[in-house]
């Protein structure tokens, strides 16, 4: 009896270890799955509160537009064919970034070491820098950008102080003088060189009615803000070289006895009809150029490889064929609100495919200013790449800012500086030279104990009178005032001896 019941003892305690052993289990199980649920709450809490960089949408659009069958209109469709065929949306790495890490949001931790594992190799590099905000403008800006600047209003707020100015407010304020001539680009003109004629703002007005439909659509360029509104991001006024040596200049900063006059940056609008087109080009005088959007969209084409060859390029086969480009094209969308800053020198297209208004300037910023004299060489060398002549403010601005840039570049800003100045042969003989006879430049040289035994021609006596340092001016006695490219030429001759004499 007693076996029996030492059996049945033995079995009880088994058992209950057996469930004791069960219960730790189950608890452990519990503690486990309860770990692993607070990680994944802590995850999810954690994935809420992460700030992901928006991905960029870019808007659809039709290049395919009807023609009047003209042939300079046709012409113009087939070229944006051929331009679409060669151009992707701009990538980013921020933007593959943030759709990579939007598709990893919800995999597991070995899904996601295998999906970087292969994605990370792979981003593209940027075809265009994304603007955040103020700062990140004001940062690009100090810098020597290369590729364009791109801020989206539809992610952040727009960078423009005053976008709520549109197509009409501007009409509006334009027909007070309907006679007032101003520019336009008409690709439906017969000859190639006449793509740019003058008109009145009546013919703005009537382009902009509602109802009016045409194939390809006019661009009336070049209009001066003369609102008083300034569209100009501050971020871009700062870092206006000019702005950055004014600055420098010792003044009283208060209003008493202050002499101190305002100059305002020049401004213009473009107002462009649906379907206007312009194709291939660089903005005049090698310039850091700026567009605001202010209503309506604009498809931007540029090079995804831009260099010097790249200019040169655009000289030889004109401004319709953009084939053959390294790398192809790049285009973005710009909307309402959207700001875009090009670099010196950077060829582009536009797409216009609405009704649409922009405001625009030019700056020169100490880290692109090397790249902008070079811009200027190529389009005096090659004056079909701009749509714009080369004129006598572009020359003053830039020898004005070559005489006084020293305290406010760099000595590696200088150097890109010089190198570029040096592009240009040494400035001329003065207009007084030139507007002497070969005998009285022989005599002048004569004078200065320079014989000249030879026939030589007056460019050869130019060239010597210039090398030599002879003041016909002051000589002959008739001052003649040098032109804006000589006052240019004359700058950066000193600018680059007075780099080369300080290292001396």
């Amino acid at each position: 009896m007693s076996t029996n019941s030492s059996e049945d003892e033995t079995r009880t305690d088994e058992t209950r270890t057996d469930e004791t052993r069960t219960d730790e289990l189950e608890r452990a199980k519990k503690s486990k799955r309860g770990k692993r649920n607070e990680w994944e709450k802590k995850s999810r809490e954690n994935a809420k509160r992460l700030k992901l960089n928006p991905v960029i949408e870019w808007g659809h659009y039709d290049p395919d537009f009807p023609t009047s069958g003209t042939a300079a209109e046709l012409e113009l469709h087939d070229f944006l064919q051929r331009l679409e065929k060669v151009s992707t949306f701009a990538a980013t790495r921020a933007d593959s970034a943030a759709r990579l890490l939007a598709a990893v949001r919800k995999m597991t931790k070995l899904e996601i070491l295998s999906q970087l594992d292969s994605a990370l190799p792979s981003l593209p590099q940027d075809d265009l820098i994304l603007l955040t905000d103020g700062e990140s403008l004001r940062s690009a800006l100090s810098q020597p950008f290369r590729i364009p600047l791109l801020h989206r209003a539809a992610n952040h707020p727009s960078l423009g102080p005053c976008p709520n100015v549109g197509i009409q407010d501007l009409l509006e304020h334009l027909a007070e003088d309907k006679e007032a001539s101003i520019s336009v680009c008409d690709y439906d003109a017969q000859e190639s060189l006449q793509k740019t004629r003058e008109t009145t703002v009546r013919e703005l007005l009537e382009c902009f009615q509602s109802g009016n439909t045409r194939g390809a659509g006019l661009s009336f360029i070049d209009i001066e803000n003369r609102t008083k509104i300034q569209f100009c991001p501050f971020q871009i006024i700062l870092q206006d070289i000019s702005n950055k040596i004014e600055a420098l200049k010792p003044r009283n900063w208060g209003r008493t006895e202050s002499e101190w006059k305002a100059e305002v940056p020049k401004e213009f609008f473009v107002a462009s009809m649906k379907r206007a087109i312009s194709t291939i080009h660089v903005d005049t005088g090698g310039a850091v150029s700026w567009d605001l959007i202010l209503e309506g969209r604009q498809i931007w084409y540029f090079p995804r490889h831009v260099t010097t060859q790249t200019v040169r390029w655009l000289g030889h086969t004109g401004s319709q064929n953009p084939e053959d480009y390294e790398g192809g094209w790049v285009k973005a969308e710009l909307c309402r609100g959207d700001l875009l800053v090009m670099p010196p020198n950077f060829p582009h297209a536009v797409f216009t495919p609405e009704n649409s208004l922009t405001v625009g300037g030019r700056v020169y910023t100490s880290g692109t200013l090397g790249r902008s004299i070079e811009g200027l060489k190529m389009q005096e060398d090659n004056p079909s790449i701009s749509h714009e002549d080369l004129h006598d403010c572009v020359y003053n601005t830039l020898a004005r800012t070559l005489r006084e840039c020293d305290a406010v570049t760099t000595s590696a800003e200088k150097a890109q500086i010089i190198s570029s100045c040096s592009l240009f042969p040494d400035p001329p003989a003065s207009s007084a030279a030139r507007n002497l006879s070969k005998s009285s430049l022989i005599d002048i040289l004569g004078s200065h104990g320079i014989s000249i035994t030879s026939r030589p021609k007056k460019a050869e006596l130019l060239q010597l009178i210039e090398s030599e340092g002879v003041d016909i001016a002051a000589i002959s006695g008739t001052p003649v005032e040098p032109t804006p490219r000589e006052k240019f030429l004359d700058a950066a001759l000193t600018f680059c001896r007075g780099f080369t004499d300080g290292d001396s």
